[in-house]
């Protein structure tokens, strides 16, 4: 399993099964291996992780740990609304030797600076596994500024680095500046890929690379190349499927629907969530063909459809 300070590359937001599909996991992995993948971001936003029942949570992660290769890493997200769910999920996460764990700041009700410091503490303390924190302002409510995250990652020796979904550009180059090679910092904003690799970040956690890799791993690979303007091509194509598989607004059965015409079948959307309508799917089947061809037609890394 790879060091996670050490770790540069695509990890993929991954999508989560329904119960009951869980075997269609090790598929998956190998679908986002096979486009340069390096790591599974498991439980997320994109993966519903908040909207998922524990044990389903367990299964799901122990299928993505157990089918790991050595130079990868699995980082599961044990965030929740309560403090001994997310106890319960991080001892769950060290039992099964993820790479680490990460957990959303608290949520719903909104916590001061010395509340978020004690909640990473104690995780901090919990664990023997790395603890990655986890900024989305879009779904905890507010963000993590630069001091508050700079105490944690500077107090806390246990907390090893950062998923930043802010879409904050000056936040993410503060982060970069102070902790490259010090701590995991990894862009969390599919539109900033481009921009957090050319600053220096270890990592993009992607929610488009759970769906479509290569596009991705293209930004990856182009700019940690030098071939700069190629870089952006790509993130162009990343912002472009990012705006198809937000656009029906069917959160996140639009990326579940996008993975099995791809070939990957997770299953049918938890419940409430529900199916795409014909006309969606139709729509959506266009917009992936139309990505493909724009992938094809890129520079660069020879990509599969």
């Amino acid at each position: 399993m790879a060091d996670l300070i050490r770790f540069e590359g695509v990890i993929a937001s991954t999508i989560t099964p329904s119960r009951g599909h869980e075997n269609a996991i090790p598929s998956y992995m190998e679908f986002l291996r096979g486009r340069g993948v390096r790591g599974y971001y498991v439980l997320g936003t994109w993966g519903e992780g908040p909207r998922h029942g524990v044990e389903h949570r367990k299964r799901v992660a122990e299928k993505f740990v157990g089918n790991l290769e050595t130079s990868e890493v699995a980082i599961v997200h044990v965030g929740a609304s309560d403090m001994e769910t997310v106890k319960e999920l991080l001892r769950h996460a060290n039992d099964i030797g993820a790479t680490a764990a990460a957990a959303v700041a608290p949520f719903y009700y909104r916590p001061d600076e010395e509340t978020l410091f004690r909640f990473y503490a104690e995780l901090s303390e919990r664990s023997s596994i790395p603890v990655v924190l986890y900024n989305i302002p879009s779904r905890q409510g507010y963000s993590l500024g630069f001091r508050i995250v700079s105490r944690v990652l500077g107090e806390l020796g246990n907390v090893k680095g950062i998923k930043d979904s802010s879409g904050d550009p000056a936040l993410a180059l503060e982060l970069v500046s102070e902790f490259r090679d010090k701590r995991f910092i990894a862009i969390g904003s599919d539109e900033l890929i481009a921009y957090g690799f050319l600053i220096g970040a270890n990592a993009t956690v992607s929610g488009v690379a759970g769906v479509f890799p290569e596009v991705v791993v293209g930004v990856y690979r182009s700019i940690r190349e030098g071939r700069i303007e190629e870089g952006f091509r790509y993130q162009r194509l990343v912002n472009r499927a990012s705006s198809l598989l937000e656009g029906l607004g069917v959160e996140f059965e639009t990326q579940r629907s996008a993975l099995r015409i791809r070939g990957i079948d997770l299953g049918p959307p938890p419940e409430p969530v529900r199916q795409l309508t014909g006309d969606e799917l139709d729509r959506l089947k266009k917009g992936i063909e139309e990505v493909l061809v724009q992938i094809k037609t890129t520079d660069g890394l020879e990509m599969r459809s």
